[in-house]
């Protein structure tokens, strides 16, 4: 069943959407144009448990939009929902390969391409938006954010969004579409690199849900370079601490 602005329900879930591209999309936009080229986030001081209810807040309006508005505008239940975002069992071996594969190939593209911004002279810390966030969150709550943050973002992209858009324009440009959408979402650190990454980080998760049919491949391969690249950062601090020390 299509939107129909005619009843309350969808008058409802349409709101929703509403909000959550405010949130999601114009917000970060702002705070780009705004803020871009200042350290910015370094200068508001919140505690950790605000940290993390605000970044579950945002997790939860990455799921529950998407199926509020299945629930109520296509008439979808909870199995009908699932599986109109591919979170499907068929084939979770392969989605599992692929998802392996794609974290390979995400991680091997932007560490050449950070390498070689790094040579420019451009400084390691405006290519990542991980300081900013060691900021505001200990390790321990670092690693079980960005294991479960890939989750509700790929429902709201690789699901929700994708299955939207290849309605009407077929897959590869709503692989395009949600792919820069996904970079606009990650634009509230002011930095143009963290916003470029997740541009190519999207055309790969895109494709591979695209050939998998399944979204459980995304989300394996999001939270393994989410973790990959988390652990490698912590290890990378703890020996340039070590060769302090020495020297």
């Amino acid at each position: 069943m299509d939107f129909n602005a005619n009843k309350p329900s969808h008058i409802f879930a349409f709101l929703l959407l509403m909000i959550s591209i405010l949130f999601i999309f114009i917000l970060p936009i702002v705070t780009f144009v705004v803020f871009y080229g200042t350290d910015y986030l370094s200068g508001i001081t919140i505690d950790e448990f605000s940290a993390i209810i605000s970044q579950l807040i945002v997790i939860g309006v990455f799921i529950i939009v998407p199926f509020m508005w299945y629930f109520l505008v296509n008439k979808l239940r909870f199995k009908g929902i699932l599986s109109r975002i591919g979170l499907v069992s068929e084939n979770i071996d392969i989605a599992f390969l692929w998802g392996i594969l794609a974290a390979i190939i995400i991680f091997a593209i932007i560490f050449v391409i950070e390498l070689g911004l790094i040579g420019l002279g451009h400084k390691p810390e405006d290519l990542s938006n991980i300081p900013n966030l060691q900021a505001l969150f200990s390790p321990t709550v670092m690693f079980f954010l960005v294991a479960i943050q890939p989750v509700g973002e790929e429902i709201f992209f690789r699901g929700f969004l994708y299955e939207k858009i290849e309605k009407f324009s077929g897959p590869m440009i709503s692989i395009v579409i949600t792919s820069v959408l996904f970079g606009v979402a990650h634009m509230s650190y002011a930095k143009w690199f963290p916003a470029l990454m997740p541009i190519l980080m999207g055309f790969v998760l895109g494709y591979i849900v695209y050939k998998t049919k399944n979204l459980y491949s995304a989300i394996i391969a999001h939270v393994a370079f989410n973790l990959t690249s988390l652990t490698l950062a912590y290890l990378g601090q703890e020996l340039l601490k070590d060769m302090a020390l020495i020297l």
